[in-house]
């Protein structure tokens, strides 16, 4: 049986040890504890940095400060204003443009369209210039003037020329200006004999209207009626010229030759 001071010594040795490793055993922990926070530590700093680097870069830009630097990054241009316009240029566009051209009148249309049956070179381009024509000289008409013309022909066709006459002088009445409606009365007292009259109303009709090839030849015919192979001679030359289809083999002029100035030997 050990001793009281065996027992003694070996309680306070065991004690010291137990305090000692205690100690040890203490200290190793903390120094492990604290290892193992910096470990952690580091491991959120990296973390936290990868995050950073991996994280997209804002394409939003704060303002800046009044004492910060201008950014380098590039920025949109400015879209320029409109060039201002000069006075000269303003006037200039606002001055009214000029018309293309001249708007025709029923007399130009029917200057041109005489002059092409002048330069025809076939009897059908002629008869269809021809056509042309009437329509627009009677194209001026109005509805009473149309009217009496029917009317008057009408008269005509039931051999009454002398109503013609009249129904033709109500209608220059109307429109003294109208050339055609000369042209119809002459025509309407050759067929009433009255050979002076027509003389005169053709008169009258190409006063108005001088390139009216058929006022011409109806000319002609009157002066043949009237016995005036003179006339009626140079009635046809000036047709001839208007619309030299009409005589294109002059069969008519040389007959009118003859009618002026006799046989030729």
């Amino acid at each position: 049986m050990p001793s009281p001071a065996s027992s003694g010594w070996r309680l306070t040795h065991d004690m010291r040890a137990t305090r000692f490793s205690a100690r040890r055993r203490n200290g190793f922990l903390h120094l492990r504890s604290r290892f193992l926070i910096l470990l952690m530590a580091g491991s959120c700093l990296l973390a936290s940095a990868g995050q950073i680097v991996a994280a997209p870069t804002s394409t939003a830009h704060p303002p800046a400060s009044a004492g910060s630097a201008p950014s380098s990054a590039p920025s949109k241009a400015p879209t320029p204003p409109p060039a201002a316009t000069s006075p000269q240029q303003s006037s200039h566009d606002n001055k009214p443009s000029a018309p293309s051209a001249k708007k025709l009148t029923r007399q130009d249309r029917i200057g041109l369209l005489a002059d092409q049956l002048a330069h025809a070179k076939t009897p059908e381009e002629a008869h269809t210039l021809e056509d042309m024509l009437e329509t627009l000289r009677s194209a001026g008409l109005s509805p009473t003037t149309q009217l009496l013309l029917r009317r008057a022909q009408k008269d005509v066709s039931a051999e009454k020329p002398d109503n013609a006459v009249d129904d033709m002088g109500d209608a220059i009445a109307l429109q003294p200006d109208q050339a055609i409606l000369w042209r119809s009365r002459a025509q309407m007292r050759l067929v009433a004999g009255d050979l002076a009259g027509a003389v005169q109303d053709l008169g009258a009709a190409l006063q108005r209207d001088p390139k009216d090839a058929q006022s011409w030849n109806l000319l002609t015919t009157v002066e043949e009626h009237r016995n005036d192979g003179q006339a009626a001679l140079k009635a046809w030359q000036k047709m001839l010229d208007l619309n030299p289809m009409a005589d294109k083999n002059h069969k008519r002029l040389d007959a009118l030759r003859i009618k002026a100035f006799g046989q030729p030997t």
